[in-house]
């Protein structure tokens, strides 16, 4: 599966990981079921991780449609809840930049893109040595 996830209640977190291929289709597609979740809370944050992402070649031209089509899961989020996304590459730095250009002012959330763990983490205010970074930590390694 190129895009899992997993619900962190007591971080108040659902930690995603985007490994591979990843398409539009299946981007939108992990947000929807996410979004469905049993453990799924409209305040949780989000923490994305593209460390071992490749985006598809139509990605780029898919930015604008993604943001557009991703609407619907904006409105179920609380407006306290924030997106931090880890892209270490240059490519999904890029490309996330770019989404996060195009949502602005669109999307109700903070949204950040870094290029470590920690800036994404601090974002979150999830502070080093803390025991919410322990825990992220042990799932995010694990």
């Amino acid at each position: 599966m190129p895009v899992t996830f997993k619900v962190l209640p007591d971080a108040n977190l659902v930690l995603t990981w985007f490994r591979g291929d990843v398409s539009t289709a299946e981007h939108i597609a992990s947000f929807k079921d996410y979004a469905r979740h049993p453990l799924f809370d409209g305040r949780q944050h989000v923490l994305l991780d593209m460390a071992d992402c490749t985006l598809e070649t139509t990605y780029f031209e898919d930015m604008q449609r993604l943001a557009y089509q991703l609407k619907g899961y904006y409105s179920v989020r609380d407006l306290s809840s924030m997106t931090s996304v880890f892209a270490p590459g240059d490519v999904a730095f890029g490309m996330s930049r770019m989404y996060q250009s195009i949502t602005e002012g669109q999307s109700p959330w903070a949204f950040g893109v870094f290029r470590t763990r920690a800036e994404a983490m601090d974002f979150l205010d999830i502070g080093a040595d803390s025991a919410r970074e322990a825990q992220l930590l042990a799932v995010w390694d694990g």
